[in-house]
């Protein structure tokens, strides 16, 4: 008897045994049942007979619970619970209602933005777990293939729409200069980016991981022949953030992705051009067949993001 026919018809046999058991009555317990009364005599002695216990007395002065079958009674009813809750769960997991969704970012450039977002994918779907991961773009690629990751967000243009990957835009900000606020130009409503070709100017970049900001700002700048001293780099953006607060330098930056800074302003440049916007997009696999993206990207693209 094939393996899942057999468990069937275990549970099935689990199921009128518990209807029997509870009513002692054979006729009440087959009305309930909606079957046939001897068709439940006989699934009974079949269950009897399978696990050679007999579990119930049966005489003239009607039916009784052997000890045996009270004890499969409480066991009996465990197991039909389980199994309820399970097709729930199962449910729940198909439609995108239970599960673990893993979602990957840069950070605070494009995490920081996700709290509303978040918060409201709560509210709708409580019941599923979310992590949240800082990945940088060269390693999301292949965490996304890999499905470490369901989902993540990029500002990388190779990220968006291929034959491999769907995205979906979030939001776009336009660069500005970011300096401390004892830095000679802090004053002025506008600056431009040469003149900052005697400042250090800082990026985030350490070991590669945000190689991106490395790379927008020096096209940026050698696109408009922008002299500028070597790089710096640093782990993160809370770091560049205290070093440009001490005034050790400048740096490019996209001011949507992040809060005001204390000791740090953020001037508007007089350079113009379509380079000068970045765009955070999310992005997942094409052929991941997940409601549990689907429905965290319905709820993203209904939350204003700016």
């Amino acid at each position: 008897m094939p393996f899942r026919y057999q468990l069937w018809m275990e549970l099935r046999h689990l199921k009128y045994f518990i209807a029997v058991a509870e009513t002692l009555n054979f006729r009440r317990a087959a009305e309930r049942l909606n079957v046939a009364q001897p068709a439940l005599s006989r699934q009974i002695k079949d269950l009897e007979s399978s696990i050679s216990v007999k579990l119930l007395d049966r005489d003239t002065s009607g039916t009784r619970l052997t000890e045996a079958g009270g004890v499969l009674l409480e066991e009996a009813r465990d197991i039909m619970e389980r199994i309820d809750m399970a097709r729930e769960m199962a449910r729940d997991a198909q439609a995108g209602r239970r599960g673990h969704l893993q979602i990957a970012g840069l950070g605070s450039m494009s995490l920081s933005l996700l709290s509303d977002t978040l918060s409201r994918f709560r509210l709708a779907y409580p019941k599923v777990d979310v992590s949240l991961h800082d990945i940088g773009y060269r390693d999301l690629m292949s965490e996304l293939r890999a499905g470490s990751v369901h989902l993540g967000f990029s500002f990388d243009p190779n990220l968006r729409e291929t034959r491999e990957f769907k995205s979906v835009q979030v939001v776009k900000s336009r660069a500005r200069i970011a300096m401390s606020v004892q830095h000679p130009l802090a004053k002025q409503d506008l600056v431009s980016l040469k003149d900052f070709d005697d400042d250090h100017i800082f990026c985030i970049g350490k070991a590669g991981m945000y190689d991106l900001h490395r790379r927008v700002t020096q096209s940026i700048l050698s696109e408009r022949n922008i002299y500028h001293k070597p790089l710096k780099f640093v782990a993160n953006l809370e770091l560049m953030m205290t070093m440009l607060a001490g005034n050790y330098g400048v740096s490019l930056v996209f001011p949507r992705f992040f809060g005001d800074i204390s000791q740090v302003v953020i001037k508007p440049i007089l350079e113009d051009g379509d380079d000068l916007e970045i765009f955070l997009s999310a992005v997942w696999r094409r052929n991941l067949q997940s409601t549990l993206v689907n429905n965290f990207v319905e709820i993203l693209k209904d939350v204003d993001l700016g």
